[in-house]
């Protein structure tokens, strides 16, 4: 990951525990506010951000506590968010979406986090490395509003 305008990468390691979701919050926060980035962009990273260490202490963490890196930069003009935990290997990229259910009674809950990070985001990178899932989700704050 490269800097923009020779600011720093930043980085933050959490428990897999839900409750450093607000600390994971605020880091966005800061770090998002601090680059000028708009909010809507903001507002996506954060979603984001949230939705992959929901899952990653959800589904990739079992019974033993490990820690999730997080590393927010640049990458040409575009910002990315880089995530990395020691769980079973799992590429999102290849998670079929969910599909839309017709009514309550077969309405699914769950499963919408991976489509909901594909919305949100302007690109998905995923590789696996020294037993580690690396996840860089892409964010373009120059994108023309949808």
């Amino acid at each position: 990951m490269s800097t923009n305008g020779g600011e720093p990468e930043a980085s933050l390691i959490v428990d897999s525990e839900l409750r450093e979701l607000p600390r994971v919050n605020a880091w966005v926060h800061d770090w998002t506010e601090h680059q000028h980035l708009p909010e809507k962009i903001a507002h996506c990273i954060d979603l984001c951000s949230t939705e992959v260490v929901t899952n990653i202490v959800t589904h990739a963490c079992g019974d033993g506590a490990q820690r999730i890196l997080l590393r927010l930069g640049w990458q040409g003009d575009d910002v990315a968010l880089e995530v990395e935990d020691e769980g079973s290997k799992f590429d999102p990229r290849q998670v079929a979406t969910p599909s839309h259910a017709t009514n309550l009674q077969d309405a699914r809950i769950g499963g919408w986090g991976i489509p909901i990070v594909r919305q949100f985001s302007d690109g998905v990178q995923y590789r696996y490395e020294d037993g580690r899932n690396c996840l860089t989700l892409l964010f373009r704050p120059t994108a023309p509003p949808s």
